[in-house]
């Protein structure tokens, strides 16, 4: 924390320094250079990098995840961790995993890709119902909740409060004195654009069954309690112009092509005429299941768990 806290006190100068071997944390031998962020940031998809590069704080943790790591590794090494035939067959196939994944990318992008405005339309005019905008709710709610009544009082309560709104009393007022819904200090029981599929059923038809403003319905029940919806208005729904969905549509079929495409070359890599799949060979691995033993390390890391967490909250 000391070495983040650090860097972002450094933060001007750090984001300015541009040379590769540039350091950004030193504790001979060990150094963590600019470069070394660059390459941590290779796991960050390229949409997000930039993202990345205008925060020191996340800057700051990049670099220091890298210095922790190589500070601990370098550690590591000196317990000859290293030198296990497993782990370092572990480290090979992490590093053939990373090198997959670049030429999945690689891969995906040199796929020549047809014109799908033809296909486009055709999933327009099929799936009309994906590209159509609901209709939108807006207006507030107020709860009573059932907490502490039964019932039949939840509801006599319900409706002398929407008595009071019928009757003129302004509904804001009455939902900041008498809702009890949790949310009431955040929002102030604003429903706003809500859409049919964005609340409890019965409250979803309660709210679209009115027809104007001002409109107040019956008390509602659901399983918190009793609501009261007043209408401010009501957006109808409509079929969104095939300009404004073309583009995502093709984006989304390219996308889906070039996975395909992609796939099938890792296919055709994977399965030649020398791939010799050693059937009996995969079958001798398996083990059955020891119930007992597995019990036991169950036991044991339940153990080490609550361990950590005692640990944690000194």
């Amino acid at each position: 924390m000391r070495i983040l806290t650090a860097l972002l006190v450094m933060g001007l100068p750090l984001c300015a320094l541009g040379a590769p071997d540039t350091p950004l944390i030193t504790n001979p031998p060990v150094v963590v250079t600019e470069e070394d962020f660059e390459a941590f940031l290779l796991r960050v998809p390229p949409l997000y990098r930039p993202e990345v590069r205008a925060s020191l704080e996340r800057i700051g943790k990049a670099v220091d995840q890298v210095y922790a790591n190589r500070i601990i590794a370098g550690e590591a090494r000196k317990m000859g961790l290293d030198k296990d035939p497993l782990v370092q067959l572990r480290i090979k196939q992490l590093e053939e995993a990373y090198l997959a994944t670049l030429w999945g990318d690689v891969a995906r992008k040199n796929v020549k890709v047809p014109d799908f405005t033809k296909r486009a339309e055709d999933l327009y005019r099929v799936n009309k119902a994906r590209y159509t905008e609901p209709e939108r709710f807006t207006g507030e709610q107020l709860l009573i909740s059932f907490n502490g009544r039964t019932r039949e009082s939840a509801l006599e309560y319900a409706r002398s409060i929407r008595a009071r709104a019928v009757a003129g009393d302004d509904f804001k007022s009455l939902v900041s004195s008498f809702s009890e819904d949790p949310m009431v200090r955040r929002n102030g029981g604003k429903l706003e654009g809500v859409a049919p599929t964005d609340l409890e059923k019965p409250l979803s038809d309660a709210a679209f069954a009115l027809k104007k403003r001002g409109d107040i319905s019956e008390p509602i029940e659901s399983k918190s309690g009793f609501h009261i919806i007043r209408m401010e208005s009501k957006a109808a729904g409509f079929l969104r112009p095939f300009a404004d969905v073309k583009a995502d549509i093709i984006e989304e079929e390219e996308s889906k092509f070039r996975d395909t495409e992609a796939e099938k070359e890792a296919g055709r890599l994977k399965n030649t005429p020398q791939t010799v799949v050693h059937t009996k060979n995969i079958e001798a691995i398996r083990k059955d299941l020891d119930q007992a033993e597995i019990t036991r390390l169950h036991r044991e890391a339940g153990k080490a768990g609550d361990k950590a967490a005692k640990e944690g909250a000194r």
